[in-house]
């Protein structure tokens, strides 16, 4: 027996339920950890193994990337669609 799957365009429907102060915490938890793993991309560039370098510097891309989308989402004046970018700049 196969179990019917809901069509993608349901499940993928955004709710917005998020409040802007909601939405604010995230961006100041994402600016937070973009900077924390910047300072720890630095440490490791000068003092740690390469594979430590390596997984510092993808987790400070991933929140600056979380920050981008949010600066996005909220409106930030000045702020660039993340996707006018590209991948791998």
């Amino acid at each position: 027996m196969k179990l019917k799957q809901p069509p993608l365009a349901a499940s993928a429907a955004p709710s917005y339920d998020r409040t802007w102060a909601e939405i604010e915490a995230l961006l100041d938890e994402a600016v937070q950890e973009m900077r924390a793993q910047h300072s720890k991309y630095m440490l490791r560039k000068m003092t740690g193994p390469k594979e430590a370098k390596y997984r510092a510097l993808m987790k400070f891309q991933r929140a600056k990337g979380i920050v981008d989308t949010l600066k996005w989402t909220i409106g930030v004046r000045g702020q660039s669609s993340p996707l006018d970018e590209g991948l791998g700049k």
